[in-house]
């Protein structure tokens, strides 16, 4: 049986980290198990790179500023059971989490779009508006083309996505993967404009955890300029966005937003942060959402476009909308490509900035294992 052994040093305090390691793996290895030096077993799962790599990854709870750790890897002939399952239908993927809904990936062409619907936190409460997709009786239906969780921009080369005159067509699934720590999909977009021609390409790759107090889903997107330069417009309209539901909004609920800088609720609204949090409750349950930017995105840390009544977004290129320099961040020449990361967060209680600030290093900068 072949067993790895790694170690990991923390030099800032970090929560749900994700740690990984590429293996050369002999046939009829399928699945991982990692152990802590303390004997406690840490989520785990073997994942295919795009580059045809593999890498086990597994998640660490917690790592404290300055604890050294020695994780066991072992091989094993199976994976381990998979709590996160994506089942491919004919309008959608649907995502489950221990047999319950997490989310749905619609893909079909009734929409302008791609997007996620609905987003579903571990206590099992609704965290997007149902207008337009699923409408519910007294909920605001303003901004259509807001639907649950999804990406788009309102200038590229001149064409508004975001408003949906023109369309992000879902061209193909390169990977769609249940799992043992997660499930993923990676999917090859076409960002056409109102002319109906082709502006440009992308690939998203979504993963979806699952964990007792919190659910995570990681964005991966990447712009290919497979058709000529593409230039992204400096406008509020963008990019990686969320439509809350009505009740956990600051005017028509209980909600309200935090950022890591410390403004808050309408105060928020265009200030540059490296997360913001929405929360509140439901049915009178204590619910959140963070809302991570990464270090490597343009920009960073970028403006965020949340609002009051329940939109919730973040994005690199605009600037004149929220009163920042004047800044063209938005070229992409011929040939090449631009990857943004995000990550979203589904609570079942209030995180505190302290742990908000801990769980963004865990994404941002997790350490890199070495092998001893």
């Amino acid at each position: 049986m072949l067993e790895w052994t790694v170690k990991v040093k923390a030099t800032q305090p970090l929560k749900l980290v994700l740690l990984s390691v590429p293996l050369a793996l002999p046939e009829g290895v399928k699945g991982i198990r990692v152990w802590r030096e303390d004997g406690q077993r840490c989520p785990a799962q073997l994942v295919t790179t795009s580059d045809g790599q593999t890498e086990a990854i597994w998640l660490e709870a917690e790592l404290p500023a300055g604890a050294e750790r020695t994780y066991r890897l072992q091989g094993l002939e199976a994976p381990e059971p998979f709590t996160v399952v994506l089942t491919t239908e004919e309008k959608w993927v649907t995502v489950t989490a221990n047999g319950q809904l997490f989310t749905r990936y619609y893909f079909t062409t009734e929409f302008a779009k791609p997007f996620c619907f609905p987003l579903v936190g571990p206590n099992g409460k609704v965290l997007t508006r149902g207008f337009p997709v699923a409408p519910c009786e007294g909920e605001t239906r303003d901004h259509p083309h807001h639907k649950g969780f999804w990406v788009a921009h309102g200038d590229v080369n001149g064409h508004d996505l975001w408003s949906e005159r023109g369309k992000i067509i879902h061209r193909a699934f390169e990977v769609i993967e249940s799992g043992s720590l997660f499930g993923r999909l990676r999917a090859r977009h076409d960002w056409v404009g109102r002319d109906g021609r082709k502006v440009c390409e992308a690939v998203q790759e979504l993963r979806f955890y699952a964990l007792p107090n919190v659910r995570l889903v990681d964005l991966t997107q990447t712009f290919l300029a497979t058709e000529g330069d593409v230039h992204f417009g400096d406008t509020k309209e963008g990019f990686v966005a969320i439509r809350i539901p009505d009740a956990l909004t600051v005017t028509r609920g209980t909600g309200h937003i935090l950022l890591a800088t410390g403004e808050r609720d309408r105060d928020a609204w265009g200030k540059r942060a490296r997360w913001c949090l929405y929360y509140g409750t439901l049915d009178d349950v204590p619910v959140a959402i963070a809302f991570f930017d990464h270090p490597q995105n343009r920009s960073f840390p970028n403006p965020w476009h949340v609002r009051d009544y329940g939109l919730f977004a973040n994005g690199p290129f605009g600037r004149k909308d929220f009163g920042l320099p004047p800044e063209d961040l938005g070229w992409l020449p011929k040939g090449e490509q631009l990857t943004l990361r995000y990550r979203i967060l589904l609570f079942a209680y209030y995180p505190t900035p302290d742990e908000l600030n801990a769980l963004w290093a865990g994404f941002a900068h997790p350490p890199t294992p070495q092998v001893p």
